[in-house]
């Protein structure tokens, strides 16, 4: 008998504990393999527009992720074990869905499939060091599972089989994908412990029912699954999970439901694996100003821009954006031969400005910032309030960008993003 095979019968011979530290703990450069997939389905009630009439909509979708992700560093203070930052590494990254008879599909593109999470509260803010992300890509990563929140499904002490606990808060929200908890819990009980392919392992069953509120507003969740720690590795190593999504109706269409089935599965890293060895303060996976941006690729622009700005739509040659402290930005194209100089395009907003009522107080004279962009700004006040407008104008070989921001009183702290937005984006062909 060979010494492998002595030593894969002596595992499984091994005697199963009474009871064992069901704890998962965290360091820096730590690293697992992880692969999930998912299903959901059901009908949605939605009023019709007019509101007068209900419209259903049937859903279905499907996932599969697949990943090796390491940590970056560590908050003592956090929930989740500590981890307030991770870096993954992304293999496959495909979602489908259908409403109705819409057909929906999103991944990560493979230039940014190396992605940062930082962890915020009990939401993940994600980014690549590669290069700006798309709003698509973004939802994709937050809605995933944050791994090491399951952690918080474990008692964190020793115990054996029958004893019970409640799964804690953020791993509730993880699980639920809720930004507030209102009611409810989630009992987790240990089963039993099991030899499985030579490796010990403790059984965990949890159910529960969960009221709050996510992106989309109020709803219910009931919930049930399995997990499996492994006592060798000292991790979560399996979880599967099966919920019913509740979404209260509204007056004159009911109440919608969607099921679900998730199955994860993580395997620790002995080594760094492809991710290669994580540094404590590289500044590569820092989040700041540049590796943080948003990109929306349209027909004839690659458009980058800060995530503080909303993109509202956008035309053939004209985009429209809109900032949380209600300020404002138009973006327009136009062709090589047809690009306004900084002076004419000043005399055209004063122009435009006096014509709506508007009073110009003050503002600064165009200046260049390179040989292809310029910029100069407008001071003007109507009916007591004053607004504050910052131009650009950026002349290429393919046609001219002209950027609009305004901004409800003196906002120069902005600047920065808008010439961050005006020197990150290009055109892709000719405007015409």
């Amino acid at each position: 008998m060979s010494l492998f095979t002595w030593m894969a019968l002596w595992v499984v011979s091994q005697p199963l504990p009474n009871e064992a530290l069901l704890e998962e703990r965290f360091q820096v450069g730590q690293g697992w393999r992880v692969k999930s997939r998912s299903e959901i389905g059901g009908t949605l009630h939605l009023p019709a527009p007019g509101g007068k009439s209900t419209r259903s909509l049937l859903v279905t979708g499907e996932s599969a992720l697949e990943y090796e992700e390491a940590i970056l560093a560590l908050n003592p203070s956090a929930e989740t074990g500590g981890v307030a930052r991770t870096l993954r590494l992304y293999k496959r990254a495909d979602l489908k869905r259908k409403m109705g008879d819409q057909d929906q599909s999103s991944g990560i593109r493979p230039a940014v499939r190396k992605v940062v999470l930082v962890r915020q509260g009990s939401q993940e803010v994600p980014f690549s060091p590669d290069g700006p992300l798309t709003l698509n890509e973004i939802e994709l990563v937050r809605t995933d599972l944050f791994t090491p929140a399951l952690a918080g499904l474990l008692p964190g002490k020793v115990v054996g089989v029958g004893a019970a606990w409640e799964a804690k808060p953020d791993a509730v929200r993880e699980l639920t994908d809720m930004l507030r908890i209102d009611s409810g819990k989630i009992e987790c009980t240990l089963a039993e412990f099991q030899n499985i392919q030579n490796q010990q392992v403790a059984r965990i069953r949890f159910s529960g029912k969960v009221a709050g509120a996510n992106q989309d507003g109020p709803c219910t969740q009931d919930l049930e699954g399995q997990a499996y720690f492994d006592l060798n590795s000292r991790c979560l190593a399996y979880l599967s999970l099966n919920g019913k999504h509740n979404l209260p109706g509204g007056q004159g269409y009911p109440a919608s439901t969607l099921q679900g089935r998730f199955v994860l599965t993580r395997e620790k890293l002995d080594g760094p694996g492809e991710l290669g060895a994580v540094q404590p303060g590289d500044t590569r996976y820092e989040p700041g100003d540049d590796n943080t941006l948003l990109v929306e690729e349209l027909p004839n622009l690659r458009l980058e821009y800060p995530r503080r700005w909303k993109y509202i739509q956008g035309g053939a040659r004209q985009i429209t954006m809109d900032g949380a402290d209600g300020s404002g930005l138009l973006i327009t194209l136009e062709p090589a031969g047809r690009v306004p100089s900084p002076v004419q395009f000043q005399l055209e907003s004063r122009a435009f400005l006096e014509r709506g009522g508007h009073r110009i107080v003050g503002g600064e004279q165009p200046q260049m910032l390179s040989p292809e962009i310029s910029r100069f700004t407008l001071e003007a006040e109507k009916d007591g309030k004053r607004i504050h407008l910052e131009y650009y104008v950026r002349a290429t070989q393919l046609g001219g960008i002209l950027v609009a921001a305004r901004f409800p009183g003196d906002t120069r702290n902005a600047r920065p993003d808008l010439e961050r937005l005006i020197r990150r984006s290009a055109i892709t062909l000719p405007v015409k």
